[in-house]
């Protein structure tokens, strides 16, 4: 079965996380068995992760052959939402998530390039074509 690498199959935080749980360095290969995916699909594989690279996500080490996150990609990785803000968010009329967008959308344009490129990637993950109810 053919998988897809895309930043619509499935998010970076995952792809950032499942690297943390394989040791915090991986080749392509061994992502690739990791993720459950067929060997042909390791060229598509690669390359998000070089996307992921050139977004500052994750740095490559040409020698090894190795992807581990970068010091940005180990920040987000540890910042994870926990629970309570989780079930906070959650609670929030649908309404009001305009002004929490409001927020997310000034920390795109003001804040930190790497967070930005993740926002904008999650945003398009969850807002892809039949992802809506």
């Amino acid at each position: 079965m053919k998988h897809h690498s895309t930043v619509y199959d499935f998010r970076d935080l995952d792809l950032m996380l499942k690297l943390e749980a394989e040791g915090g360095e991986a080749q392509t290969w061994e992502l690739t068995e990791a993720l459950g995916f067929e060997e042909e699909d390791r060229q598509g594989l690669a390359i998000r992760l070089a996307w992921m690279k050139r977004y500052g996500m994750l740095e490559f080490d040409k020698e090894r052959r190795l992807w581990r996150l970068s010091k940005g990609g180990e920040r987000v990785t540890r910042a994870r939402l926990k629970a309570a803000t989780s079930t906070r968010i959650e609670e929030l009329p649908d309404e009001a998530m305009v002004e929490v967008m409001a927020n997310v959308t000034s920390r795109y344009r003001h804040g930190d390039e790497l967070v930005a490129n993740l926002l904008r990637r999650e945003f398009l993950f969850g807002t892809q074509r039949g992802r809506r109810r």
